[in-house]
């Protein structure tokens, strides 16, 4: 992993990479974008906009993904958030997981 870390430094992409692994992981600033009911129950996109995630390429995008969906799985582990698959409603219907808090903070 420092290696791979090492080779993103030298390709200027240190900051961006220490900012998603830093909010992506910190599972108290999750829980704080999480709404607390169900009907309000939001996104992986709409969570890392809420966390102010770089996501302005493909890569960018799955790097978060990837992070806030091994956070939120161990948060639903753990009871503090639950989540249901939906399914969009308008335009193309896909497939995707919205996630809520289950406790108060």
């Amino acid at each position: 992993e420092h290696k791979a870390l090492s080779a993103h430094c030298r390709r200027g992409n240190y900051r961006q990479i220490q900012q998603m692994e830093c909010y992506a992981m910190n599972q108290e600033a999750i829980l704080a974008v999480l709404p607390d009911s169900k009907d309000d129950a939001k996104s992986l996109k709409e969570i890392a906009q809420a966390l102010g995630l770089e996501m302005n390429t493909y890569v960018d995008w799955i790097r978060a993904e990837r992070r806030l969906s091994s956070s939120l799985r161990a948060l639903a582990r753990w009871g503090w958030v639950d989540l249901e698959r939906r399914q969009k409603e308008e335009g193309h219907k896909f497939w995707y997981n919205a996630y809520w808090k289950t406790e108060s903070d």
